[in-house]
C-alpha cells in the first residue's frame, strides 16, 4: 500500500508541476512560488528526501555500517574509510535543504490552518535536526534558514539547546495531533509514511521523543528541560508494532528510490561488501536466524571431516537454496563454518582477498573470495522490503523501554519483557517467525546467551545493547548508543586510521572562507575535546573528539 501511495504522489507531483509550467505565460507566476504549491506535495518531497538522506547514510556500503562491524569493504578501493575508519569531512548541505522544504511546509500549514501539516513539518524538522546534532555537535539551528532575513552565516547552536529545542517541537507536535479528528486534512498519496493516519504520527512523534530522552541520560542533570519527565509522559504513546515503523518504501525506479545495491545504482553487483566477523560469530553462537535474512552461506566450505571435494545444495532455513562446494582440510586456522564473516579493520589486499582461503585456489575477482560469505540476494535488488529503511522501528521502541526500565527513574517496569519484545518484533521485522522453517522462538530465547534472566550474563545492560545492536542492523542509531554507553563493547579496527577506537563524530564540512563563517565555525570547534587519539597537530574538528553530549561523561572511552 506505501508503495503504490508513493508512485501515485510521483505521478501527481509531476502533473502538478507541468500544468504549472504549461500555465506559466497565462499567469506569470513562478510555479516555485509558496501560494502554488500544495503542502502535500511537500510533505511527499520532505519525507521521501528525509528517508533517502538517512539511508545514504548508514546502508552496508557506508562507513558508519564498517565502524559498527555490520559490514567490511573486501578489496583495497576505499577499504581504509570504512573498515580503519579514516573519515574525511562531514556534509550537511542536503540536510538543510530538505529543512528549507520543510519550513515551507510549516508556513504554508500555518497560512491554511492545517495543523497536520504544522505538526509533521515540527517531527521531521526533529528528526533531521536530531541527526544532525548527533553527528556533528553544535550546528546551525535558531537562526538557520533564515537566508531570506538575510541572516546568511546562522550561529551553532550549542548542542544541548538543539536537543532541547528538538523535544520541544516533538511534544508540541504531538499536543497538535491529538487535537485533531482522526480524519486528517491530507492527501493520503502525500503521506508516505503513513498515509494520513493521525494515530501512528502521534506515535511517531512520541516515539522519537524517547529516543532524545535516553540519548540524554548522561548530561540530564545539565539540562533545562525534565527528560524524566518528558519520557514517562511520551512512554504511553508509543509504537505498538511493527506496523507502527517509520518506514519509507523504495521503489527501485530511479536513483532516487532506489536501494543502493541494485543494478540501477550498481553497474555491477558490489560483492566488494561482506559481513563483519563480530556480527556473523555472535548470530551463529545463538543459532539465530537472522543471520541467514542477511548473510549468504559461503560458496566454498572448508571440512575437517570430508575426503574428497564434493559440491552440494546448501538449503537455509526459508527453503533458499545454494549452491556450496565442500573442501577437505586439516588447517586448524580455518574456519569451516557455513557463514563466514571478514574480520574487523583490514585495507590490505592480500589479507583481504586471501582471509579464509587456505591452500584453495584463487581464481576469483578480488572482491569475489568464494571463502568469506557475501550478503544475501536482497541486498542486491533495486527495492525488497527488508531494506527499506526506517527512521525509527518498534524494536527500537522496546528496547529502549527495556533499558530504561533497567536504569531506572523513567517510570517503566519490566525490563525482561521489554527486551524479550525487542528481540520479538526485529524478528518480526524481518519475517523470521512466520517464515523461518521449524524456528522455535521460545527456545531460541531460553539460551543462556540470550535470555535476560541467564544467570551466566551478569552484565544485563550490555546484553540489551548488544542485541539492540542486532536489532538494529544497518541502523546509526546502534553507533549512538555505543557512544553513550560503550556497549556493545568492540573490538577496534586492526590496522585503525588514529588508534584503537572508534570514531565519535563526523567533521564539519569544510567551512566557508567569509570570515563571519570562520568566526562561527571556530567558536563550534573550539567547544570540542579531543581524545588521545586526535594527533596534537590536528584541529579539534577530528572524528575523534567529543561534542557535549559526551564531555565528562566517560563514555564510550
Amino acid at each position: 500500500m506505501k508503495k503504490i501511495s508513493l508512485i501515485l504522489a510521483i505521478i501527481f507531483l509531476g502533473q502538478f508541476l507541468q500544468s504549472c509550467y504549461d500555465d506559466f505565460d497565462e499567469m506569470n507566476v513562478s510555479p516555485n512560488n509558496a501560494e502554488e504549491v500544495s503542502p502535500n506535495y511537500l510533505l511527499s518531497y520532505v519525507i521521501s528526501k528525509t528517508g533517502m538522506q538517512f539511508y545514504g547514510l548508514m546502508n552496508e556500503h557506508t562507513d558508519i555500517a564498517g565502524t559498527l562491524q555490520y559490514t567490511q569493504r573486501g578489496t583495497e578501493f576505499n577499504a581504509a574509510n570504512q573498515n580503519c575508519y579514516q573519515w574525511g569531512k562531514g556534509s550537511w548541505n542536503a540536510y538543510y535543504d530538505i529543512l528549507r522544504t520543510n519550513q515551507l511546509m510549516y508556513e504554508l500549514g500555518e497560512k491554511e490552518n492545517n495543523q497536520f501539516f504544522m505538526a509533521a513539518s515540527l517531527i521531521m524538522k526533529s528528526f533531521t535536526f536530531g541527526l544532525m546534532v548527533d553527528l556533528f555537535g553544535d550546528c546551525p539551528y535558531s537562526e538557520a534558514l533564515q537566508a531570506s532575513t538575510s541572516v546568511l552565516f546562522p550561529k551553532f547552536d550549542a548542542q544541548k539547546d538543539v536537543y532541547e529545542g528538538v523535544l520541544t517541537d516533538l511534544k508540541t507536535a504531538s499536543g497538535l495531533l491529538e487535537g485533531l479528528d482522526s480524519k486528517l486534512s491530507v492527501l493520503p498519496s502525500s503521506d508516505l509514511l503513513y498515509g494520513g493516519d493521525r494515530d501512528q504520527w502521534i506515535k511517531f512523534a512520541n516515539s522519537l521523543r524517547l529516543r532524545y530522552c535516553l540519548r540524554l541520560h548522561n548530561k540530564k542533570e545539565e539540562l533545562s528541560i525534565n527528560t524524566v519527565s518528558e519520557f514517562k509522559d511520551a512512554a504511553s504513546k508509543v509504537f505498538g508494532s511493527n506496523a507502527d515503523n517509520a518506514t519509507l518504501v523504495l521503489l527501485g525506479l530511479s536513483d532516487e528510490n532506489s536501494a543502493v545495491g541494485g543494478p540501477v545504482r550498481s553497474s555491477n553487483k558490489p560483492y566488494a561488501f561482506k559481513p563483519g566477523k563480530p556480527l556473523v560469530d555472535y548470530l551463529k553462537e545463538r543459532n539465530d536466524p537472522r543471520l541467514q535474512r542477511w548473510v549468504n552461506p559461503v560458496e566454498r566450505k572448508w571440512d575437517f571431516n570430508a575426503s574428497e571435494e564434493t559440491t552440494v545444495n546448501y538449503t537455509d532455513i526459508f527453503g533458499d537454496t545454494y549452491q556450496m562446494t565442500i573442501f577437505p582440510t586439516d588447517d586448524s586456522s580455518l574456519d569451516t563454518s557455513v557463514y563466514v564473516g571478514l574480520p574487523i579493520g583490514y585495507d590490505n589486499l592480500e589479507f583481504l582477498g586471501n582471509y579464509n582461503r587456505g591452500d584453495g585456489i584463487r581464481d576469483y575477482p578480488d572482491e569475489r573470495s568464494a571463502y568469506i560469505s557475501y550478503l544475501t540476494p536482497i541486498y542486491f535488488e533495486n527495492s525488497n522490503d527488508f531494506v527499506n529503511p526506517s527512521l525509527i522501528t518498534y524494536a527500537e521502541v522496546e528496547f529502549i523501554l527495556a533499558e530504561a526500565a533497567l536504569l531506572g527513574d523513567y517510570g517503566v517496569s519490566n525490563v525482561e519483557d521489554h527486551y524479550k519484545n525487542g528481540i520479538r518484533a526485529s524478528m518480526d521485522q524481518y519475517k523470521i517467525l512466520s517464515e523461518a522453517q521449524g524456528f522455535d522462538f521460545d527456545a531460541f530465547y531460553g539460551q543462556p546467551t540470550v535470555s535476560y534472566s541467564s544467570s551466566s550474563i551478569t552484565n544485563k545492560h550490555e546484553l540489551i545493547m548488544t542485541q539492540k545492536w542486532i536489532a538494529l542492523w544497518l541502523q546509526a542509531e546502534s553507533w549512538f548508543d555505543w557512544r553513550r554507553t560503550g556497549y556493545p563493547d568492540f573490538e577496534p579496527a586492526a590496522n585503525p586510521a588514529f588508534g584503537p577506537a572508534l570514531p565519535l563524530r563526523l567533521a564539519y564540512p569544510e567551512p566557508f572562507a567569509d570570515p563571519q563563517y570562520v568566526e562561527k565555525y571556530e567558536e563550534a570547534v573550539s567547544k570540542l575535546e579531543k581524545t588521545g587519539f586526535v594527533p596534537s597537530n590536528q584541529s579539534n574538528d577530528h572524528s575523534y573528539s567529543k561534542t557535549w553530549l559526551l564531555q565528562g561523561t566517560g563514555k564510550p572511552y
